[in-house]
């Protein structure tokens, strides 16, 4: 006596299949963001810094905005006044230094090798 669809066999038979096929696939290398090795992919490190970049100046401008209320609720020499300019300080620093790197990776894209601009003076 058959119980059931006939199609169950075929759907469990899918199933177990792609699952196999899940467990033999490799995933991909996690990107190493300090290679200066031009076989690495340096556009999507660059794109990365970018974003982070992106990211903490967008952080600072929120701040600047905040710092105004804090003076206004607290006073201009609050403590929250000072940390949140401590703060932008900083958002501010973390952008450059990835506009930075990501302007080297940028470098590294062109033909392998670092240009003239970043590199260091030789004596």
């Amino acid at each position: 006596m058959n119980r059931g669809c006939p199609c169950n066999g075929i759907g469990v038979f899918v199933l177990l299949l792609s699952l196999v096929t899940l467990g033999c696939t490799r995933a991909s290398a996690p990107l190493d963001l300090s290679s200066s090795d031009p076989s690495h992919d340096q556009w999507k490190i660059a794109s990365n810094y970018a974003r982070e970049a992106a990211l903490f100046r967008s952080k600072a401008e929120e701040l600047a905005d905040r710092v105004a209320v804090y003076e206004r609720l607290f006073g201009p020499d609050s403590e929250w006044v000072t940390g949140a300019k401590l703060l932008i300080e900083y958002y501010r620093n973390a952008a450059e230094e990835r506009e930075r790197l990501a302007d080297m990776h940028l470098e590294l894209t062109a033909d392998g090798r670092r240009s003239r601009v970043a590199a260091p003076a030789s004596r």
